[in-house]
């Protein structure tokens, strides 16, 4: 998958932000080209890691108070769920899942994440 590469231009300018997303994406990358075997315990491996991220941006937000919240969270639940929804030992649809998400992965990152870290960086408390 050639639009896996992790850019300088990906970068939010907030270090922990970024450093998880850079592993997020280097995780989504491995799986792409993962052998058939270990790909069902990697995407379930990565949904872990999708929720402990999800939930330490999540404080993020409310630490900021940042308005977006409610869509925010929407719009995780519903990759969790659909990750979540992967049928065990079906490859085909793991393989799309990891696709799928990469691409979601990236749009997310210059959309809602984006927003959240400049609106936290609007507030001197945190």
């Amino acid at each position: 998958m050639d639009a896996l590469v992790w850019t300088h231009a990906m970068e939010l300018g907030n270090p922990a932000i970024d450093a998880a997303h850079r592993d997020l994406f280097n995780e989504m990358r491995r799986l792409a080209s993962a052998p058939d075997s270990e790909l069902e315990q990697g995407t379930a491996l990565l949904a872990e890691r999708l929720e402990r991220d999800f939930r330490e941006e999540e404080d993020l937000m409310f630490e900021a108070a940042d308005p977006g919240v409610k869509a925010h969270l929407e719009e995780h639940a519903r990759i969790l769920a659909a990750l979540h929804h992967v049928e065990t030992g079906n490859v085909a649809d793991a393989r799309e899942a990891v696709r799928l998400l990469s691409l979601w992965f990236q749009a997310h990152l210059e959309t809602m994440d984006r927003a959240l870290v400049h609106g936290k960086d609007n507030h001197a408390s945190l």
